[in-house]
């Protein structure tokens, strides 16, 4: 175990020295390779090796061109080849997990490599990526891994707990253990077995389960724009810092924009679920994730009615599936989507949309009418005082002058979204939003008897590509990167929600507090 530690702080250091050189390619980190791995998946690997010489001969100390190097020449079947390329990926700190993760139809020569092992260490017989918490209630939780190959997964609670699950080659080497029989605010640390090996992560795995009715005081951080960039992974260390009860990722979570070729996919989840900074986060802060345009199919998309139309469509939610621990996926196998709830008891109700895969601009269609029948629903039967509907694009008008992608496109599904809310006297409502490259506040008033609806927004978490400040918002920031927070304080007579948006850098850019007598109708 002493060695695994070992390795564990070269890592670390090898990471700070990656970081450090990728500040060489500027603009858009995340865009560099991405074109690369479609060639990959497409087994064009000549084209690709002459795109990454290029780029080698330009940044010669960036470890992802390195990577891409020793997959392209893996692909092509020069195992020996690709291992002098992995070699300097790990050397200039590309974590050793990305060469295990693959992608699978990528790495097969480079695995079978005897000098592979060298690298490798104990990795590949070891947790590739997570563990990731996710819907966590009173009395359970899941948890979320990738392991390096096939293998039973334990997870144990104090010696006490014990749950298993099967990690398969054909659910991409992930599985989600579920513990159930858990007591409400209870803290709980857990320990991992492998194939009954106890796997030493090097930090802190634990969580505590939701109080029955929610809590008092609790807070959650939400955003999207996060696509990958080296600099600014550091934002998983001061989201960590804040100690919140959820993280919510609103879309654009990794950016793939290649929805018919699956390495793509795979290579844009795998480098953001290999970074250190982001692992420490997961295993102690439940994640709920929906996705937006870039994670789903390509800039300003729409899904379409149809469920299996385009082809690639069921193909990218299986892939979406298998990278996070939602509570659900919309309505499953028969009406396939991301859009789920999740509850902090009788305190609050978040209600999460998937505004893409069923998105119809010639029927005026957002959501679809089932996910819109089944959002009334939801909202109509919930008792929560504080219900937040979480959407990856905004409803407040006008915040992306000129564009249809908001709600904007759909105005008459929004109001007819917010008269039912008024109508049904439905109190309590506010809406989290990502989308645009910045964090912002907006205040939108209702005619006759219904309450303003807030919306607050946050998507530049570490993206590098900014949007400018709209006129009318109650703040807006654009600086740095950034997410939103929002703490519920029910300890108060009239219970409050505080929006703060945070830099990278911990600052607290700007601040709006909401009680819940303002969100009733009147």
């Amino acid at each position: 175990m002493a060695g695994y530690h070992s390795w564990a702080v070269i890592l670390c250091v090898f990471c700070v020295v990656s970081i450090t050189n990728a500040k060489e390619i500027k603009n858009q980190y995340k865009k560099h390779h991405r074109p690369v791995m479609a060639q990959l998946g497409r087994g064009e690997f000549d084209e690709a090796i002459k795109v990454l010489g290029k780029l080698n001969r330009q940044f010669p100390n960036d470890a992802e061109t390195q990577y891409c190097m020793a997959l392209a020449y893996s692909g092509k079947g020069e195992g020996e080849t690709a291992i002098e390329h992995a070699r300097k990926a790990v050397a200039l700190g590309l974590p050793v997990e990305r060469l295990v993760a693959g992608p699978r139809s990528l790495n097969k020569a480079l695995l079978r490599e005897r000098g592979f092992s060298e690298i490798a260490g104990a990795t590949s017989a070891r947790l590739v990526h997570g563990p990731m918490l996710g819907d966590l209630g009173p009395s359970s939780v899941k948890i979320w891994i990738r392991a390096g190959r096939e293998c039973e997964v334990k997870v144990v609670i104090e010696g006490v707990v014990a749950d298993v699950a099967e990690v398969t080659a054909a659910n991409d080497y992930t599985a989600v253990v579920e513990l159930t029989r858990l007591e409400p605010d209870t803290f709980y640390h857990y320990q991992i077995f492998q194939d009954e090996e106890p796997v030493d992560l090097g930090y802190e795995t634990s969580f505590r389960t939701l109080p029955d009715d929610g809590g008092k005081r609790f807070k959650v951080v939400f955003g999207g724009g996060a696509g990958f960039t080296p600099k600014y992974e550091r934002m998983w260390n001061t989201i960590r810092s804040h100690k919140p009860d959820a993280l919510f990722m609103l879309g654009d979570n990794v950016y793939i924009d290649r929805p018919e070729i699956r390495e793509v996919g795979q290579y844009c989840y795998y480098r953001r679920q290999s970074r250190p900074e982001w692992r420490r986060l997961i295993a102690g802060v439940p994640v709920y994730a929906i996705w937006d345009d870039h994670d789903f199919g390509t800039n300003d998309c729409h899904g379409g009615a149809a469920v299996d139309i385009p082809a690639w469509k069921p193909r990218v939610w299986g892939e979406f599936t298998r990278q996070w621990p939602n509570p659900r996926y919309g309505g499953a196998g028969e009406q396939p989507g991301c859009y789920f709830t999740h509850r902090f008891g009788e305190r609050a109700e978040f209600f999460f949309l998937d505004t893409r895969y069923y998105r119809e601009p010639a029927a005026h269609e957002m959501l679809g009418p089932v996910q819109l029948s089944w959002l009334k629903q939801q909202l109509l039967g919930s008792t929560a005082a504080f219900k937040v509907i979480c959407s990856s694009v905004p409803m407040t008008p006008k915040v992306k002058p000129g564009s249809l992608d908001t709600w904007d496109g759909y105005d008459a599904e929004r109001e007819n979204l917010l008269r039912f809310l008024a109508e049904k006297k439905i109190g309590g409502v506010f809406v989290l939003a990502a989308d645009r490259h910045r964090s912002d506040a907006w205040r939108n008033e209702r005619p006759g008897k219904a309450y303003p609806i807030y919306e607050f927004m946050s998507s530049k978490m570490t993206n590098v590509h900014t949007h400018k400040i709209i006129d009318g918002c109650l703040f807006g920031y654009n600086a740095k990167p950034s997410f939103g927070e929002v703490t519920f304080d029910f300890t108060k007579r009239d219970p409050v929600a505080v929006y703060t948006a945070y830099s990278i850098d911990d600052e607290n850019v700007g601040s709006v507090t909401v009680a819940l007598s303002e969100l009733q109708v009147r």
